[in-house]
């Protein structure tokens, strides 16, 4: 607690624009250490700015319902969420990344770059707390910002003023980007790509982040705070301004996912890794903790209702996709076998133990007694989360279109929709698949330790699905219309009644809410935005019959919420239908530091250990009652 003490009494510093000659005067207590210089502290605010993306994801695949836990049976599954028990949780990574760790060393860059005319510096700090903020915000709600860091126990802010905050930043950032004399500052100090992982002081590139951040923020609108076609249409321009911005200069990334914002890593296992990387690098820091995706589950929800396996008993072989219909065996979507390993399990009645499938479990109701954590898949396989050399992006390319593809549904154009979900749909494809492709390459494919995807020999190599396979599968699921989603042996879980079970994927004259956001869910599997998009519509299913847009369609139908909540906090004296209805809405505040230094604030809030402050929605999700789309197409 010393390091965080410590931290809490640096003043923040001023958020004003500057020009190239703006300085601040050092008024530095010789009584105190002085604040680190920009040059140091930029490779740890660009190092937390994607770790901070980890932080959330990590929480929100599991508050999605993506993935699971193994329930009060399992061992080492993630054991301290078996219960969801999240009041005494302790070492948020979420709450001390933001105020420790960005929001610090952010401030301190900040003034050092006043202190030396360098303002390249301070719009990269800038930028990355304003994302930060955003993070946090929409995890926890009010919170400590225009008091932050002034003493150990300031005022909290309410989230409506913290959006303020994060709008009028976007547009003093967004000036200050466009602003020759401060881009071009003759005495901007060279930011190298030692210090600046992501884009090696490239600011144009920066601003893309910006503006994506400020399409993020809008999007916050729909369903329930302002669905005019004004709010639309500015969703709709920040989405177009972010993609520009990203696609223009020299790509990074090629054409598919141009400049989009990744921390670039060298490999090894120290602290500057991919921390979803095979090489599980141990953060050492005040939470020393590793991500251990080779040890979570995925859940009923995400593998079957999403991705579409169709077998019984939970049995998908050896990670494949069928691209002329469901049957048996398959997953419909070929991201299935591109997101995770298929892995050996027990033996049971029908299934033997020397075959490996795609296992999951239905919603933290527990493991069989037979069952071990290394018999359920692998997720180290994806692009976020295949290699130590892998990455996290910050912000997806994916992302800006889905929200440009929801704004135009709003607007009732649903062509349009459609057609940038699908575009959305095959970049997040497109990314898992390239990956794929560079890591089992012909050359390199071992039929003795890369026997995950049997099949027809190809190129020469036992098993292995050459590049030629890939591309007609993902053609027949993106565009077939006789790819269908069905199976006459189970049709009740995957017959799609109200588009005519015609094909897998959807074309506009049967586009729907649900198409979009379960699309949308999908391509964000192992991103925050999972779970806000659920709590923006109200986590609707066929249970809590919530319904939403056209003929109030229920978007997540077979969504349910975790069997294993902790009885006493969440559904002790409830109904069975409340029991149903009652969802975590927001991630309580780190008890090791607010309940210690600022009590009193969570008490005025009614958020000192009290359940129902986490079942409270964000003021973007407050709305209840049935919200309709503005022309009813």
């Amino acid at each position: 607690m010393n390091k965080i003490t410590k931290f809490a009494l640096f003043l923040l510093a001023g958020m004003t624009m500057v020009s190239c000659e703006d300085k601040l005067d050092d008024n530095v207590n010789p009584d105190r250490a002085h604040s680190i210089t920009a040059e140091v502290g930029l490779p740890t605010v660009v190092f937390y700015a994607q770790q901070s993306v980890y932080d959330h994801a990590e929480y929100y695949t599991y508050l999605s319902q993506c993935l699971t836990t193994g329930g009060k049976s399992s061992v080492g599954s993630y054991s301290y969420k078996s219960e969801w028990e999240f009041l005494t949780m302790n070492r948020h990574p979420q709450w001390r990344r933001h105020f420790y760790d960005v929001g610090v060393n952010a401030n301190n860059i900040v003034k050092n770059s006043r202190e030396i005319n360098s303002p390249n510096y301070e719009l990269i700090a800038r930028t990355i707390k304003l994302m930060s903020t955003q993070l946090a915000t929409d995890a926890f709600g009010d919170m400590p910002n225009s008091q932050a860091y002034q003493s150990n126990s300031p005022a909290y802010d309410t989230q409506a003023s913290i959006y303020e905050w994060m709008f009028n930043e976007c547009e003093d950032l967004i000036k200050m980007y466009d602003d020759p004399a401060v881009v071009n500052c003759p005495t901007n100090r060279t930011i190298t790509a030692s210090q600046d992982r992501v884009y090696a002081g490239d600011l144009s590139k920066w601003k893309g982040l910006v503006l994506a951040v400020k399409a993020r923020l809008l999007l916050r609108n729909l369903p329930n705070v302002d669905r005019s076609a004004a709010t639309c249409q500015k969703i709709i321009d920040a989405a177009d301004a972010a993609i520009k911005q990203w696609r223009s200069g020299n790509l990074l990334y090629g054409s598919w996912f141009g400049n989009e914002p990744r921390y670039n890593f060298t490999g090894g296992t120290n602290e500057q890794n991919c921390v979803w990387s095979v090489a599980k690098p141990v953060i050492n820091s005040w939470e020393s903790r590793r991500n251990l995706l080779d040890e979570a589950i995925p859940s009923r929800f995400f593998m079957q209702d999403l991705l579409g396996i169709s077998a019984p008993n939970n049995e998908l072989k050896c990670g494949r996709f069928n691209g002329e219909g469901a049957h048996d065996g398959y997953a419909n979507d070929p991201r299935c076998g591109l997101l995770m390993i298929s892995r050996e399990g027990p033996a049971t009645a029908s299934v033997s133990s020397n075959v490996n499938k795609m296992r999951f479990l239905d919603n933290n109701i527990g493991m069989g007694s037979t069952f071990k954590i290394a018999n359920y898949p692998n997720l180290y396989m994806g692009a976020y989360a295949g290699d130590v050399d892998g990455y996290n992006p910050i912000f997806t390319m994916e992302e800006l279109y889905f929200i440009k593809a929801e704004a135009e549904y709003w607007l009732g154009n649903k062509t349009e929709a459609c057609a940038l979900a699908k575009e959305a749909t095959e970049w997040n494809i497109q990314r898992h698949l390239d990956f794929f492709l560079k890591k089992y390459t012909n050359e390199n494919y071992d039929s003795k330790t890369d026997n995950k995807y049997p099949g027809e020999s190809k190129a020469g190599k036992p098993g292995f699905q050459a590049k030629e396979y890939w591309d007609a599968q993902v053609n027949a699921f993106l565009n077939d219309v006789a790819y269908y989603r069905g199976s006459s042996k189970n049709p009740s879980v995957h017959k799609v009644t109200d588009r005519g079970n015609k094909h897998w994927f959807f074309n506009p004259s049967e586009f729907s809410l649900r198409d979009l956001m379960e699309q949308k869910y999908i391509a964000m599997y192992l991103q925050p935005e999972q779970w806000t998009d659920m709590r923006r519509y109200h986590y609707s299913n066929n249970r809590n019959h919530y319904g939403i847009g056209d003929n109030n369609e229920i978007v997540y139908p077979t969504l349910r919420r975790p069997y294993n909540l902790y009885a006493a906090y969440w559904i002790d004296g409830l109904t069975e239908d409340q029991k149903e209805n009652t969802w975590i809405q927001r991630i309580n505040y780190d008890p090791e530091t607010e309940e210690k230094y600022n009590k009193a604030e969570l008490e005025r809030l009614g958020a000192y250990k009290n359940y129902k402050w986490l079942q409270k929605p964000m003021i973007w999700a407050e709305t209840y009652g049935t919200v309709t789309s503005l022309t009813g197409k």
